[in-house]
């Protein structure tokens, strides 16, 4: 048997080899509003990102609102094809039309012929400008007759049932690709409305043009026409033999077994990125199987004593599991975890690119293209070569990074210093030059404060001191207030300050000295992770003598400080803040609940 301290490398082979999509491809989607949305293709283009990274895949955003088989505002429909899909010469197309072909009425034949003649009208000029490109024909959307009555006997969602007909043989007969964009959605609509009927009409907020929660369950039945695969990675690990049982789409190393299981891991995928604090997606996501068919990241411990066992990622807790749970798998693509994070930032390159995009095509190509202008050609050159730096970006980030894994024996470390009923440990300073307010509450399981008078803030403060160590709480302050978070804090508020400022010209998760000298005060890009009107998942961590201060919104980490020096206190107590003075606004407030804290040695 090797020592516990060889390396055991594992090296599987690469997953599904009959994806639709292959290195070098150019996919262009193609369609009306809906694909205008540019939500179900991105989520497609970010899953392909993510799962295969070491394939270089281009992707053109092509949908135009109102659009049918003749075209429409965008044009007629051999321009829409000649300008917005031969111009990129690719060698995937998709097309999604049908919704406003079918005139939101009952079945009529003479529409559906226009319908369906169209249709290969356009099947023939693909062919014959791209005679090689492979055609994935999208059975439209639902009308959602599902959450909400349907508006003529039969509804408007079996006439696009009957268009799906079609493109089913006509798919067969042209060769073509198909996708169903349909019926997996009313599917899951019909759950969740016997889930929460309240809710599931969000799903499809105007019945034609799904939220984002729609659009990712869209997405899977794209990915699910293209063959796409369900695993992100599978590791299976035996400890009483203290060897990996199997791997697949990944390396693993063992390292050691002393007080634990550690190992470091480098998947070949990303799992895909899914918002599920959005109840909307949260409902969606539950009421279908995506996260079983396309979101599996499979972590299987056997043989581990009896009781819980905490994972760690490259130093951060991540779940608390039972041995059972363990052996019989925990699927971390469902979790918050450094590749989470990093997948939700590629989507977030994804998103900007397109928008690029969109800009570039619809402000400037289109409106200017008759006005003679001798700069437009170059402009557009520019806004090219910009969208091409940001895939580069999003491509680079897109691949996977080694994470070291700990599985360690008992519960989580982190332990609650506020009790979601009182405020008990916790204590009103006296000193604070903010102010003394008394304006602290525990309302809806949560520490609440406010200027118990115009201008006066202060401070509430932990009765216990701690030098080194991780909190995360959940914070959902009123627009238009200033507060922070304080680490290492005396009695007068003197601290490290995770900024809470959220008002115009404010900042969340930046570092600031809180009467500390010579501190320099970081600001990081975090509006793009706030959830705006929502409770948000705030994670802070000091450590060392020399201040080192690293701050997760939401997942992401935007802050990653270190000080010259110490500046503070070595140890000293945690605070939330009502920021004194004209930096609120009349009945506004901080709130801060669910806080736990893990004391690093």
């Amino acid at each position: 048997m090797r020592s516990l301290l060889t390396s055991l490398l594992l090296v599987s082979p690469l997953l599904s080899q009959d994806f639709h999509l292959k290195n070098g491809d150019r996919v262009v989607f193609f369609g009306d509003s809906i694909t205008d949305q540019r939500l179900y293709t991105t989520f497609t283009e970010t899953f392909v990102l993510t799962r295969f990274p070491d394939r270089k895949i281009a992707f053109t955003h092509s949908g135009w609102g109102g659009d049918r088989v003749t075209g429409g505002a965008g044009g007629g429909i051999a321009q829409r094809l000649d300008r917005d899909v031969f111009s990129y010469q690719p060698t995937v197309v998709t097309i999604m039309l049908g919704m406003n072909d079918g005139r939101s009425r009952a079945f009529d034949q003479q529409i559906f012929d226009i319908y369906s003649n169209g249709y290969r009208n356009i099947i023939k000029q693909l062919k014959a400008n791209l005679p090689n490109a492979r055609i994935t024909a999208i059975q439209p959307s639902p009308y959602d007759d599902v959450t909400q009555e349907p508006r003529f006997p039969g509804g408007y969602n079996a006439v696009l049932l009957r268009y799906s007909e079609f493109l089913s043989t006509l798919a067969q007969s042209e060769k073509l690709t198909l996708a169903d964009l349909n019926r997996p959605v009313t599917a899951m609509l019909a759950k969740a409305k016997a889930t929460d009927a309240a809710l599931a009409p969000k799903i499809i907020p105007d019945r034609v043009h799904p939220g984002a929660a729609g659009h990712l369950i869209m997405a899977g039945g794209l990915l699910t026409g293209w063959n796409a695969p369900s695993v992100v990675s599978t590791v299976s690990i035996d400890v009483p033999t203290r060897r990996f049982v199997k791997t697949e789409n990944t390396a693993a190393d063992i390292l050691a077994f002393a007080g634990g299981v550690t190992w470091t891991q480098k998947d070949r995928a990303l799992p895909m990125p899914i918002d599920t604090a959005d109840p909307v997606m949260a409902l969606a996501v539950k009421s279908s199987d995506f996260i079983e068919r396309f979101n599996q990241q499979i972590l299987k411990v056997s043989g581990l004593a009896p009781g819980p066992h905490t994972l760690r990622i490259d130093g951060s807790e991540v779940v608390t599991r039972s041995a059972a749970e363990w052996a019989a798998g925990v699927n971390l693509a469902t979790l918050q975890t450094p590749m989470s994070a990093q997948a939700t930032q590629v989507h977030s390159l994804t998103l900007r690119h397109t928008g690029l995009h969109q800009a570039r095509w619809r402000t400037y190509q289109v409106p200017l293209a008759n006005d003679g202008l001798t700069n437009l050609s170059k402009s557009l050159e520019v806004m090219d070569a910009v969208e091409a730096e940001i895939i580069a970006q999003q491509r680079q980030l897109a691949q996977p990074v080694p994470h070291r894994f700990e599985l360690l024996a008992g519960p989580s470390a982190f332990k609650a210093i506020f009790n979601n009923q009182d405020l008990t440990g916790w204590h009103i300073s006296q000193v604070n030059h903010h102010g003394q307010t008394a304006a602290w509450r525990v309302e809806d399981n949560a520490i609440t404060g406010t200027q118990d008078r115009p201008g006066h803030g202060g401070i509430i403060l932990t009765d216990k001191p701690y030098k080194n160590f991780e909190i995360t709480l959940e914070i959902n302050p009123t627009y238009g207030c200033d507060g922070g978070l304080f680490l290492r804090a005396n009695e007068k508020g003197e601290a490290y300050q995770v900024l809470l400022d959220y008002l115009d010209g404010g900042a969340i998760g930046g570092i600031y000295g809180e009467r500390l000298k010579d501190v320099k005060t970081f600001v990081p890009n975090w509006s793009e992770w706030y959830r705006r009107n929502d409770w948000n998942h705030l994670r802070a961590r000091i450590e060392g003598d020399i201040p080192h201060i690293q701050v997760w919104l939401n997942g992401i980490q935007i802050t990653n400080f270190i000080d010259t020096a110490n500046h503070g206190q070595p140890a000293g107590m945690i605070a939330v803040q009502v920021h004194g003075g004209n930096r609120w606004i009349p009945g506004g407030k901080q709130r801060f609940r669910n806080i736990m804290i893990r004391e690093l040695l």
